[in-house]
């Protein structure tokens, strides 16, 4: 039989709820964290466990300490992976600035042969403008030299654009490079204290990046290697194979130098020729001077005598032989009417002999004329010639 209870249920229950709690107190330790907060780790998963939370060990300092060193030495190992990443494009950048200063080199050498060459032609072309007028006929040394300016001035100009976008594409690469050197700078600030303990990807390998680990802000670097690898290669794909190799005018210049040399040979050749005509000539001009002189003669004889003194000569038309036979009214010789148109005939004869004579003197001086011609044009196209020697030895 049950004793009835005295005391009041409510007074009853205030004491066992305190009984409760000192229970509890001893099953669960005391922690700093809200018995609201839930654990996220697995093995605090179950509703029986899950505002259960483990109080800090003595050893809470140390722990925190070796974790933010590991965190520390984490993100020092991806700064030096990154340190990969931009010297290797460092090292493009600066690959790619060299060969085009090689290329800007051979550019400039290139640039100055050509004006070379350009003042060469004006000077050749002054030196066969003092020619003769007799020997400025249009020839295919002219024709050649026209040609070889028209293509020495477009090649000037090819090269001058060329120059112009080697320094575009320098300025460019500088300014990608100086980037680059700025970040390797940033970035190499928090690598005194990393061991060498990983060696720096092959060419072509992909490393491996954690793009949320903490501090970590890889946007800018990212953008400024693939802005300089692009540009590289941009720059690798728009230049043809032979962009900075002139246009080859050696043939035309040494045909232009053969050309002027040939001149010179052929100016020579006809001037021999007329060398030995002009001989012709005066031999020519001598023997009909001797045949004016026996004709000449022959004309003062058919004259007659000038005085009555002269006893050398014939005697005259009024003889005693010719009075005698003149006394008869038929009886006229025709000696005087013969020696009229004998005189006539030599008068004509001596006309055409001095003017025979005055066209192969003047043919004669034309012919001296035309001698010194071809002697002064053979030496100023020697000259010309020895001029682009000389010019293409100081060019090599």
């Amino acid at each position: 039989m049950t004793t009835p209870r005295v005391g009041s249920a409510t007074w009853q229950d205030a004491s066992y709820r305190t009984i409760n709690v000192a229970h509890a107190l001893h099953r669960r330790p005391f922690t700093a964290i809200g018995n609201r907060q839930k654990l996220k780790s697995a093995e605090f998963e179950s509703r029986s466990t899950s505002r259960q939370c483990i109080a800090p060990p003595p050893f809470h300092r140390d722990l925190m300490a070796q974790t933010c060193n590991a965190v520390a030495l984490t993100y020092m190992r991806d700064a030096r992976a990154s340190m990969y990443r931009l010297r290797a494009a460092l090292l493009e950048t600066n690959r790619h600035i060299q060969r085009l200063h090689k290329e800007r080199d051979i550019l400039e050498k290139a640039h100055a042969n050509v004006r070379k060459d350009i003042v060469t032609n004006q000077e050749t072309v002054q030196i066969r403008n003092l020619r003769p007028k007799s020997e400025k006929y249009p020839d295919k040394v002219d024709t050649s030299l026209r040609e070889e300016q028209k293509s020495l001035l477009d090649e000037k100009k090819h090269s001058e654009n060329q120059l112009h976008e080697v320094s575009r594409q320098l300025k460019a690469l500088y300014v990608n490079r100086q980037k680059l050197s700025e970040f390797c700078k940033e970035r190499s600030r928090v690598l005194d204290l990393v061991g060498e303990t990983s060696k720096p990807p092959a060419v072509g390998q992909e490393m491996p990046e954690n793009n949320n680990h903490l501090w970590q802000d890889k946007t800018a670097y990212w953008a400024v290697i693939n802005q300089a690898q692009a540009t590289c290669k941009m720059f690798r794909n728009t230049q043809p194979p032979n962009w900075q190799k002139q246009a080859d005018l050696r043939e035309m210049k040494e045909g232009i130098t053969g050309a002027l040399r040939t001149k010179a040979s052929e100016s020579s050749r006809i001037r021999e020729d007329l060398t030995l005509t002009l001989g012709d000539s005066r031999n020519f001009i001598q023997k009909e001077q001797r045949i004016h002189d026996e004709v000449e003669q022959s004309y003062n004889l058919q004259l007659g005598p000038l005085a009555s003194t002269d006893l050398t000569l014939r005697e005259s038309l009024t003889r005693p032989l010719v009075k005698i036979l003149q006394r008869h009214p038929v009886t006229q010789l025709p000696e005087s009417t013969y020696t009229a148109e004998g005189s006539a005939s030599l008068q004509k004869t001596l006309d055409r002999t001095r003017q025979k004579i005055r066209i192969a003197q003047f043919t004669q001086q034309q012919l001296k004329n035309d001698s010194e011609c071809k002697l002064s044009g053979q030496r100023l196209d020697q000259a010309a010639a020895r001029l682009r020697d000389r010019s293409a030895k100081k060019r090599q």
